[in-house]
């Protein structure tokens, strides 16, 4: 990898997420989306599994956090459940069973030709109906593209460095994908204008990347060897991809962590060299993340937080706090908030990477 090549993939993110966009919203893309409204209606499906591997397994937690959410409103008859594999432990633990005729199977793959994917597939074959195997990928020509029922492409275009934009497109697919299961149009018109607004505050903050991230590198300071990403709800797919990328980029070890995972033991760590990013992308778990900060800036230590989040009110407090770095953005939906919170992130650890010279 080299910057110049991580740095254009990230550049183009925002026109990789507007030309998806531009696909769902023709001819050819609602009618997608329409047949797995017509699907659900005139089937007896009860459970849901995405399956994927690295950032793919990440991106399903938008539709497990999303469809669980609203099938547990549902009577108890018509309730369903929704589940996320890693491909390995698919392949290694879960035996297909023809009663699982009740379930739809959705595989997650950007190039739709890794072994794991068609050997994934292979192993229902013959025992489930073809009709609940789908796929997300983005070559309908691919194994996955010609050996699933229906294909949803995520239309990431060419990358340098996997991931980049097609996690990011694969994230907005599967939101799509999961509104459609529960019987909702893909793209209603408020839902337009939402999503390009976001698709406006992404290309809004990467014009001005290098300012905002030298900012965030000069609150961390270059002195830490490690970073924890602390998340809740949906947002747990950008602090796993976060932990990914920090790795593999700035060569800095990061860990993905849960909130409440987080504050029933790992607190026992912080000290004055604690890092960490905080993503919060609703305000359902406020007591906690303000526990988490006191916890972090005072009680403990006097650590460091960068607080991702997209509340006023959690923005207001944080900023009262000058162990805390704050950055607000306004994706108030809680399953698009990931969207916008990963890019911050990979332009931070493209900034490290040269920082601590580990990249061309």
């Amino acid at each position: 990898m080299s910057y110049d090549s991580i740095l254009t993939d990230l550049l183009g993110v925002p026109q990789a997420l507007r030309n998806c966009l531009k696909y769902y919203l023709s001819q050819e893309g609602k009618q997608k989306l329409k047949l797995v409204n017509v699907y659900v209606e005139n089937s007896f499906i009860k459970r849901v599994i995405f399956i994927g591997h690295s950032y793919n397994y990440f991106a399903s937690m938008i539709p497990f956090r999303y469809l669980n959410s609203r099938y547990q409103s549902q009577s108890a008859k018509l309730r369903k459940i929704c589940i996320r594999y890693e491909i390995d432990e698919f392949l290694s633990y879960f035996n297909p069973r023809p009663s699982d005729s009740e379930t739809l199977f959705i595989f997650i793959s950007r190039s739709g030709d890794s072994t794991q994917i068609q050997q994934g597939i292979k192993k229902l074959k013959g025992i489930i109906n073809d009709e609940n195997i789908w796929g997300v990928t983005n070559d309908l020509e691919s194994y996955l593209g010609k050996n699933c029922h229906y294909t949803f492409p995520i239309i990431s275009e060419i990358e340098e460095v996997l991931g980049t934009k097609s996690y990011i497109n694969t994230m907005f697919v599967l939101y799509l994908i999961s509104r459609s299961l529960i019987g909702k149009e893909g793209i209603p018109p408020n839902r337009e204008d939402e999503i390009r607004n976001l698709i406006f505050e992404m290309k809004f903050y990467s014009d001005d990347w290098e300012r905002h991230t030298q900012n965030i590198t000069d609150f961390l300071g270059k002195d830490f060897n490690y970073l924890y990403f602390i998340s809740t709800g949906a947002s747990l797919s950008t602090a796993q991809q976060a932990s990914l990328n920090c790795k593999a980029f700035a060569r800095t070890y990061g860990e993905a962590i849960s909130l409440g995972l987080f504050l029933h033991g790992p607190f026992q760590i912080i000290d004055d060299s604690f890092r960490c990013v905080l993503i919060i992308g609703d305000e359902t778990s406020l007591d906690n993340v303000l526990r988490l900060i006191n916890l972090i800036t005072e009680r403990l230590g006097t650590g460091k937080v960068i607080l991702i989040n997209n509340s006023r009110r959690l923005s207001s407090l944080g900023r009262g706090n000058e162990h805390v770095f704050v950055f607000e953005h306004t994706t108030e939906n809680t399953s698009l908030a990931p969207l916008f919170e990963i890019i911050v992130l990979q332009y931070l650890f493209l900034q490290r990477a040269k920082l601590m010279g580990v990249i061309e």
